[in-house]
This record gives structure tokens, C-alpha cells and sequence, in this order.
């Protein structure tokens, strides 16, 4: 018989459970501050935060804060995308996109939803392009309705 500590599922739930524990101490930190009232910069409940962790704990979390730092300019990089592409009217879209996308579907491998097609990956990216570009513009749509 296995000891609880060997087993797959005890391994797995601690790597979980060391992975989230920059966010769980950066909130304990976050609510100590919001309970005292206290004015405490962004930087400072990181800094208390990291400095609760073991180093494993720390190794784990350094990988979620790369991540979520690339995720945060990816996203800044897209909205001034998107505002530029707004302004100029831009669309990402050629003229043979969807024609080439809804050719694909007549040609399924496969029956209902577990079907696959085949299709220009260049033709699928123009129209994922189109599609955030326009949930973008839709978002400040809302936005300025709201304000207005």
C-alpha cells in the first residue's frame, strides 16, 4: 500500500496548492490592509506577500507572476491595436476569408460537433482578428452608452 505522500493525487494537489499560494498570501495582505483601513501601495502587498512564501512556494509563484505580467502587455499592446485599427478603419479580413472558412465545413471529417475540417490557418486568423476587433469596439460602444 501506498503512503498518502506518494500517491499521484496527494503529489498533484500540493503543486496546486503551491501555486496558489502567492495569491492567497497577496490577499490575506490585501484584506489586513482593507480591514485596518490602511493605505498601502500595489508594490507592498507583493512584497509582504513574497515574503510569507517558502522558497518553493516562491519558485512556484515567480512563474504565475511571469505569466500574468506577459498576459497584462499582451493586453495593453491589443488595445492600442485596436484603438489604432478602430480609428483607421481597418478590418483584418480578406476578401476570400470567410468564403474559404464555410468551404471548410462542407468537407468535415467527422459528424456534429466532435467534427474536424480543414482549412487556411491564415483565413481562420483574419476572422479570430476581425472578431476580437470587434468585441473591442463593442466594449467602447457599451462604455460610451453607459457614460452618455
Amino acid at each position: 500500500m501506498s503512503k498518502p505522500w506518494e500517491t499521484f493525487d496527494s503529489i498533484v494537489s500540493e503543486v496546486r496548492h503551491e501555486g496558489h499560494a502567492f495569491h492567497a498570501a497577496f490577499n490575506e495582505v490585501r484584506q489586513a490592509s482593507l480591514r485596518t483601513e490602511a493605505s498601502v501601495d500595489i508594490c507592498e502587498y507583493g512584497r509582504r506577500a513574497w515574503q510569507q512564501l517558502t522558497p518553493v512556494q516562491r519558485a512556484y509563484a515567480l512563474d504565475g507572476l511571469f505569466a500574468a505580467y506577459f498576459w497584462r502587455i499582451h493586453e495593453e499592446e491589443n488595445e492600442l491595436r485596436h484603438q489604432a485599427d478602430t480609428e483607421a478603419g481597418t478590418s483584418y479580413l480578406d476578401e476570400g476569408d470567410l468564403l474559404t472558412l464555410h468551404e471548410s465545413l462542407l468537407y468535415q471529417d467527422g459528424e456534429g460537433e466532435e467534427a474536424t475540417v480543414t482549412t487556411l490557418a491564415s483565413s481562420l486568423s483574419n476572422v479570430l482578428q476581425e472578431l476580437d476587433l470587434l468585441r473591442h469596439q463593442l466594449r467602447n460602444a457599451r462604455a460610451a452608452a453607459e457614460e452618455s
